[in-house]
């Protein structure tokens, strides 16, 4: 009897590995199979990896030769989908050029890199291609409202859950609870209290609260989660991440001058909002109990508007060095940039140690890694984008006014200026896109039959 288990448990270690690869490469075919048969198993996708990497604190990666991320295994069909998409008759001539471009010279850039710099042109170049193939897939499909109702309806709940890890992470560390392991304790260097979580994390929150506010200015979309406003407000304030204040409250409040209709009504549920809010802080504020964080967030307000210390000096030193380098590189560099994993040394303080990671700028780091060429393109790519959502206005749908795209663009905008973008600005951009495209050739289609029609009837036809 043991003999016959022993066979039976060596047969069945044996095959485990066959039966793991198996049952991955199946799951791989049905997620090509869905990503290829609509965009919401992509938003899903995106959303849920984004979830598990917040509570995580960060995502594992297989040890495959070289280092495979989750997000790999996610883009890379995903960017495969979204090119045999493109190769339907006309669709890549529906991109606008200056994102052509884009994706032109970062494979140029990627390459040029393989072959002087390694593996680290990898390396550099997934953050890149992470964000340009969700931009470009999710603008392959149509959007209906059905489809947005139904990414937002994933949003929102990751969201509220994005908020409960941030709560449990402040009491573990007021109370010293220790049920998990407390990595977001590791995860940043600057002492700052209350930071639990990074800033990417931190602007989806602020994503989501500008997508309320502009929901409550333009109709009554999204009204079942309004009462996560003054919670998503509060917490993007206490977690101190001063560039996501400014990406998220200053397009946020850009909806009282931008929004032509119901200016009124949206001043008066803001500020009943706020006065609720403070009805319920105002005690709390009193007793003293949230001393810490009140004076936490003063001390890194008004270090947010210094001109001789913080971080923010730090990074404006770097960006001046690392321009300086550039303009002496000579003309090649200047019109090109150059390629992924060529670094960005630098030194950092007055201590001469030097630095080479990222230099917490994307409109610098483009330049450097692309040039002139690629930062104009990169420009009139956003630019493209701004100008389809100032054409949209209060459309195409009470859920994803044009209006709600000018401010997730302006968050976009101001978020580059000290971080690089992240995966899920690929989804909300590659949406964006999709909708300027769909909503701008339906007129340009009109207007074309429009023209055949009357020539007919001047030919004395019937259009049929």
């Amino acid at each position: 009897m043991l003999e016959f288990v022993y066979t039976l448990l060596g047969g069945f270690f044996t095959a485990l590995p066959f039966v793991i690869a198996f049952l991955f490469a199946l799951g791989l075919v049905f997620l090509v199979a869905g990503l290829f048969m609509t965009p919401l198993v992509g938003a899903a996708a995106i959303l849920l990896l984004f979830l598990v990497e917040t509570a995580n604190g960060y995502l594992f990666a297989f040890n495959l030769a070289l280092k495979v991320y989750p997000q790999d295994l996610l883009f890379a069909p995903m960017a495969g989908v979204a090119f045999l998409r493109l190769m339907r008759p006309g669709a890549a001539v529906r991109l606008p050029r200056s994102l052509l471009i884009l994706i032109a010279l970062m494979v140029v850039a990627f390459l040029l890199g393989l072959l002087k710099n390694g593996t680290l042109s990898g390396v550099e170049f997934r953050g890149d291609f992470y964000y340009m193939t969700g931009i470009v897939y999710f603008a392959s499909f149509e959007w209906s409202r059905e489809r947005i109702a139904r990414m937002l309806g994933w949003l929102f709940p990751v969201v509220l859950m994005i908020l409960l890890v941030v709560c449990y992470r402040w009491v573990a560390d007021a109370t010293g609870l220790d049920w998990v392991e407390p990595v977001w304790r590791y995860m940043d260097n600057t002492g700052v209290a209350f930071r639990v979580i990074n800033s990417q994390q931190t602007w989806m929150l602020g994503v989501a609260m500008i997508l309320l506010v502009y929901a409550m200015a333009t109709g009554n979309s999204l009204a079942g989660w309004r009462f996560l406003l003054p919670l998503l407000a509060l917490t993007v304030l206490v977690l101190q991440h001063r560039s996501v204040w400014v990406a998220s409250f200053l397009p946020a409040l850009l909806a009282l001058f931008i929004v032509r209709q119901n200016k009124g009504r949206l001043a008066g549920r803001m500020l009943v909002i706020a006065g609720v809010t403070a009805l319920v802080l105002g005690p709390l504020l009193a007793t003293g109990k949230l001393g810490s964080a009140t004076s936490s967030v003063t001390d890194l307000a008004s270090k947010a508007t210094s001109t001789t210390e913080g971080t923010f000096v730090g990074r404006v030193k770097g960006w001046d060095f690392l321009l300086s380098q550039w303009a002496g590189a000579g003309p090649r560099t200047w019109v090109m940039g150059e390629p992924y994993g060529s670094g960005f040394k630098r030194p950092e303080g007055q201590g001469g140690r030097e630095i080479a990671f990222a230099p917490h700028n994307y409109y610098v780091q483009f330049l450097l890694r692309h040039g002139l060429i690629g930062l104009t393109a990169f420009l009139a790519f956003n630019l493209y984008l701004f100008r389809g959502a100032i054409r949209l206005a209060d459309g195409p749908y009470d859920n994803m006014t044009g209006y709600a795209m000018l401010g997730i663009l302006m968050s976009f905008a101001l978020f580059n200026i000290p971080y690089s973008p992240t995966y899920p600005q690929g989804l909300f951009l590659g949406v964006v896109l999709g909708l300027v495209l769909q909503y701008q050739q339906k007129p340009a289609a009109a207007k074309a039959q429009s023209a055949r029609t009357t020539g007919v009837q001047h030919a004395g036809g019937v259009p049929r």
